[in-house]
């Protein structure tokens, strides 16, 4: 009879060290998942706080200030833009960093991205030089 309980308990053993193997390996798993998100995340949030020359090449003429219909818009040569726009109604501002994206410019900050269509490109209008997003006329100071 001790000779069953014996073999019996080994059993429950290698299944318990069975499963404490698997679950181990599971938990790893998660783990090294969760670390590569959350190197994806800080590599973005790098990318948002020092801005991304390489997404100005061939965008030169954006660089600088722009104003009209109460909005400003401020990029850098380095990537990084701010964005402010004051109405009757409403006010918005927003700092991050600049891409363009087909026929718009996209300022991402962090958690969500402001998409603005470019109408009409940054080009010399008499003696400004004036560009359209989104229907708004901004002239570079």
């Amino acid at each position: 009879m001790r000779a069953k309980s014996g073999g019996l308990l080994a059993t429950v053993f290698a299944i318990s060290a069975l499963l404490l193997v698997i679950g181990g390996i599971a938990l790893f798993w998660i783990a090294f998942r969760g670390v590569k998100m959350l190197e994806s995340g800080a590599a973005h949030a790098a990318t948002v706080v020092t801005g991304d020359a390489a997404a100005m090449a061939g965008h030169a003429d954006y660089v600088g200030t722009w104003e009209g219909g109460g909005e400003t818009l401020t990029i850098d040569a380095g990537g990084r833009c701010s964005y402010s726009m004051v109405s009757a109604h409403e006010s918005e501002k927003i700092n991050g960093s600049v891409s363009f994206a087909g026929a718009n410019v996209v300022i991402d900050f962090l958690v969500s991205k402001k998409r603005m269509h470019v109408d009409a490109a940054p080009h010399v209008d008499g003696a400004r030089t004036v560009m359209t997003l989104d229907g708004v006329e901004l002239e570079k100071k």
